[in-house]
């Protein structure tokens, strides 16, 4: 119970001072906690999963907000068997991102270097890995260096030069074609 009142007055004072690897440490710690397993350098930015012993993440993982990471499904219920719920591991390979909004159902399985687009649901495994994933269900786009050769005219590094810290300034002041149009 002290835990949990502590993590709640963790999350509080991250809204107000905006630490956020202090935030991150104290989701990762409650995510590991409750049985989770998780390499270095992972940015856990979703809601913690039903049954976090049965998440596997590997090394330098970012998983963005409103991410859904289900381990169980509870439809059979309603099929007319004696059952509640079917189960699922989710393992994420390493250097892999996990956008905004996704869902990966039970049982996924994601190999290495997989980016998986915003609003993605991701309906079964991957394995291989190298992929960038989007849609519902999701499906393979491209290879993570056919993504790279499309976007790298696109990017900044906002951990260099200081460049956090005066964010808005220099986004503003990029030129028309850095700026991503759809």
């Amino acid at each position: 119970m002290i835990k949990r009142v502590l993590r709640g007055l963790g999350k509080k004072w991250y809204a107000i001072t905006g630490n956020e690897a202090g935030f991150l440490r104290l989701k990762i710690q409650q995510f590991v906690e409750a049985g989770g397993k998780c390499g270095k350098n992972f940015k856990f930015y979703c809601d913690m999963p039903g049954e976090p012993y049965f998440v596997e993440i590997g090394d330098d993982v970012t998983i963005a907000g409103g991410t859904v990471l289900l381990t169980h499904d509870n439809s059979v219920i309603k099929c007319g068997i004696d059952a509640t719920d079917y189960f699922g591991r989710i393992k994420i390979g390493s250097n892999c991102f996990i956008g905004m909004k996704c869902i990966l159902l039970p049982g996924v399985e994601l190999g290495d270097r997989t980016i998986v687009g915003a609003g993605s649901v991701v309906t079964k495994s991957f394995p291989e890995g190298n992929v960038v994933l989007g849609g519902n269900p999701a499906k393979v786009l491209c290879t993570v260096d056919d993504f790279r050769e499309k976007k790298k005219h696109l990017c900044v590094n906002l951990d260099k030069d200081g460049l956090r810290a005066k964010k808005r300034e220099y986004l503003t002041s990029l030129p028309e074609q850095m700026l991503e149009k759809k």
